[in-house]
């Protein structure tokens, strides 16, 4: 639940609510915490600059800082607005407020032990932690695989060295590259991006084209009710994770329409992720209430046809193409949900173990994050943040491929 903070000092109209990245505030503590709101000066030259915040908070002698602008903004206005609802017991009536959201991150002032701390991998801050604090047996099984880590540093230098041609060594190079570009399920991103909205691009997902024939098909969630959702999820006509996002789609209309059509596309894309194999061999496997240039598009990508001489024409999807096809799930649901994917709903509609989605989404550049929900059950959380780290790829051999 966001807490509220009080801004006297800025002429904007807006209501500041914030929230902790590493827990909740109970009510009963909020005494203990001092706010306080910065809002830009010179507003008058320049209005816009009047809707940016930047909000602290001190508790227990520990720093919080978090901004509505810029890259540490968690809260992206491109495509959405916010409000708050003010409920009067009076009168009955509800007043709409323009609502400025904020996320608190801690604030630590030694930036050298930060950078050294960021600088390691998690294998390396767990033999730490083992020389340090584990049980012999524990601190025996580090180092004897450190040094066995070095052996074969040795062995590899060793065999370059026998190299002696530059050609051959290009060569293994070349083909090193091609064996992992293969295996990769990571659409075309940019590992430089200095904010989360800049690593995926939509228009790498979907073009433009592809997305405007589905604007006769989105006008179906563009002017949906509350009545619409109750009743769609009561016969199960759409995936849960689609009627959640329909819960929170924009007031602008145009920002209304463009979600409408990214979450109708998703939607697409996840019938086909659970399409049997026998329904794809299929010539048209898919509905033909589709528009014609989505299904053409979803084919193309996410499966393959083969046509042998004497033989009736069949189409198949490997699995790298399945892959390929959940990484585009994840990133339309991660954009979609401000780079903050609670994948529970998503484990759920798609079929899937923790463990399957959650190693997916580390894949991605995604960190994941569990938390106690109801019932004392894990909640898994995959967040997008930059700078963009991708797991370190083992040196294990590569499968035969026939596709």
């Amino acid at each position: 639940m966001p807490v509220f903070v009080a801004n006297s000092e800025t002429r904007s109209k807006r209501a500041v609510a914030v929230r902790f990245s590493n827990g909740l505030l109970n009510a009963e503590d909020q005494d203990r915490v001092a706010f306080k709101c910065y809002t830009h000066k010179e507003t008058r030259s320049n209005p816009a600059l009047a809707t940016n915040h930047i909000v602290t908070a001190e508790v227990d002698g520990m720093l919080y800082v978090g901004k509505n602008f810029g890259p540490a903004n968690r809260f992206s206005t491109e495509n959405c607005d916010y409000y708050f609802g003010v409920h009067n017991r009076k009168t009955g009536k509800i007043q709409v407020i323009s609502a400025a959201l904020c996320q608190l991150e801690p604030m630590i002032n030694d930036k050298q032990i930060v950078d050294e701390v960021d600088n390691k991998s998690f294998r390396e801050k767990r033999d730490a932690l083992a020389k340090d604090f584990g049980s012999g047996r524990n601190q025996r099984a580090v180092n004897k695989r450190l040094n066995n880590v070095l052996d074969d540093d040795m062995i590899s230098a060793t065999a370059v060295s026998v190299v002696d041609s530059q050609h051959t060594k290009d060569q293994v190079t070349e083909l090193s590259e091609t064996v992992k570009s293969e295996t990769s399920a990571v659409p075309p991103h940019n590992k430089d991006a200095t904010t989360p909205d800049e690593v995926y691009k939509l228009k790498d997902l979907i073009s433009s084209e592809v997305l405007s024939s589905m604007s006769f098909k989105a006008q179906v969630f563009a002017g949906c009710t509350r009545e619409n959702i109750v009743e769609w999820r009561e016969k199960k006509e759409y995936f849960s994770f689609i009627l959640d996002k329909l819960e929170t789609l924009s007031l602008r209309e145009d920002a209304r329409m463009l979600q409408s059509q990214y979450l109708m596309y998703l939607q697409y894309l996840m019938k086909v992720y659970l399409m049997k194999s026998k329904d794809l061999a299929r010539k048209f496997p898919l509905p033909s209430d589709w528009p014609a240039a989505v299904s053409k598009h979803i084919l193309e990508t996410f499966t393959r046809e083969i046509s042998e001489p004497g033989k009736r024409f069949q189409r198949c999807t490997p699995n790298r193409l399945k892959d390929l096809l959940l990484s585009h799930i994840l990133v339309l649901s991660l954009k979609l949900s401000q780079f903050c994917l609670i994948l529970d709903p998503l484990m759920i509609d798609l079929n899937l173990s923790h463990k399957r989605i959650t190693t997916h989404a580390i894949t991605l550049g995604c960190t994941i994050k569990k938390t106690k929900g109801n019932m004392d059950k894990d909640v898994y959380t995959a967040v997008l943040t930059v700078p963009l780290k991708f797991p370190e790829v083992k040196g294990k051999r590569a499968k035969n491929r026939i596709f």
